[in-house]
């Protein structure tokens, strides 16, 4: 019973770690996400907002953008004045 445990826990930290692994976001001197051709609807932007929770807007121009829309539409308020 203990080496069934043993691989099993074994197999489901392989499991994860693979799954951490490729879901991380590319980090890179460049943007990680390009922004989109055309502004996104207030809707797509909280969407994408929420997919994109691994980056920060400073590297992610998709997040950027995303924010752009969410604070013009009033829907966040920018804790900041300049980004």
């Amino acid at each position: 019973m203990p080496i069934a445990l043993l691989i099993a826990f074994t197999v489901a930290a392989v499991f994860y770690g693979t799954i951490c692994f490729f879901d991380r976001p590319v980090r890179s001197a460049e943007t990680c996400h390009l922004a989109p051709d055309f502004p996104y609807t207030p809707e797509d932007a909280h969407l994408v907002w929420q997919a994109r929770i691994g980056c920060d807007t400073e590297t992610c121009a998709d997040k950027a953008a995303a924010l752009d829309v969410l604070i013009d539409a009033k829907i966040v308020k920018p804790w900041r004045t300049a980004r």
